[in-house]
Order: structure tokens, then C-alpha cells, then sequence
């Protein structure tokens, strides 16, 4: 009885550890490929722009894209410069650069993009001092169907994916 008894606390101890090894692994699975979105003015020689970059480990697929102020919810880049400086005359496809749509992309680990570039001008110089409120809000996920909002340069995750308003999506 003793003998019998001590094999089923063995067994029961050996399964409690093989469900802890488990979990163990999900979470170093989860950090292999765990996506980290950071967003961010650049600026060089040319000129400036906003830039996506993903410093995690992982693919991260992003489900949605707006870029917005406090009270407009942009549809495009010209749009942008139309809010920001209707005065400008000479901001055209000449010195803008953009990725477009990036709803449904993957963004590999280590890469970065330039969402949005302008040539310096003494329009754009003037511009880049007005579009310091713009604001870029990109919800986007992991392989493994983990979900965060990147809001204000800071990634917070998700119980689900966040809910997409298309009329508030950028290049809809």
C-alpha cells in the first residue's frame, strides 16, 4: 500500500511539473516571437519624416492604421499638409515619399520604415513645426494572435484585437 501509494504522488508530482514545463515554454515561445512597434520623427540631410520600426523578435501583422490630432482623423498625407498648412504651394509628389497602406502587412523583426518623408523646403520647414500634435495609432498583432495598440510611441497589449472604425483609418 505504501508503494502504491507513493507511486501516484510521484506520478501526480511528475505531471505537475511536465503542465509547469509547459507553460514554461509557451512563455519562451511567446518571446521568440514576441513583436515590439515603435514609432518616431527622423530626421537628416533631406529632410523629415515619421518612422515605424519593429524592435522585437517576431512578425507583427498590423491590423490597423490612423493617424490623427486631437479632433481629425486623417484619410491621407495630403490631407495632413492641407490641415497643417494650407498655404503651402509647392509640397507635391516631388518630395514626398510614403509606404501607403500598411493595414494587413508584416513588419519583420529589426526593420523600420519611413511611413512618411518630406524634402526640406521652407514649406516643409514650416510644416514640420505644426505636425509636432500628429498622433499615429497602429494596432497589430503577433503569429501567435497576441494583441497590442501602439498609441503615443508605447505598445500596450490586449485581450483582443481592438475594434477597427474604417471610417478613422489612414489611406482607407
Amino acid at each position: 500500500m505504501l508503494v502504491a501509494g507513493s507511486a501516484v504522488f510521484i506520478s501526480a508530482c511528475a505531471l505537475f511539473i511536465s503542465l509547469q514545463e509547459v507553460s514554461i515554454m509557451r512563455d519562451q515561445q511567446k518571446a521568440i516571437m514576441f513583436p515590439y512597434l515603435t514609432t518616431d520623427m527622423t530626421y537628416n540631410g533631406e529632410g523629415f519624416g515619421f518612422r515605424l520600426k519593429n524592435s522585437g523578435n517576431g512578425l507583427a501583422r498590423v491590423y490597423s492604421y490612423q493617424i490623427y490630432n486631437d479632433s481629425i482623423y486623417f484619410k491621407d498625407w495630403f490631407e495632413v499638409i492641407e490641415h497643417y498648412m494650407p498655404e503651402a504651394k509647392e509640397i507635391d509628389y516631388g518630395i514626398i515619399s510614403t509606404v501607403g497602406n500598411i493595414r494587413n502587412e508584416m513588419i519583420i523583426p529589426r526593420d523600420q520604415m519611413t511611413l512618411f518623408f518630406l524634402k526640406w523646403t521652407p514649406e516643409t520647414r514650416i510644416l514640420e513645426s505644426r505636425v509636432k500634435d500628429l498622433k499615429v495609432r497602429i494596432c497589430y498583432s503577433s503569429l501567435l494572435h497576441d494583441h497590442w495598440l501602439l498609441e503615443d510611441g508605447v505598445p500596450v497589449e490586449l485581450e483582443e484585437p481592438a475594434f477597427v472604425d474604417m471610417k478613422k483609418e489612414f489611406n482607407r
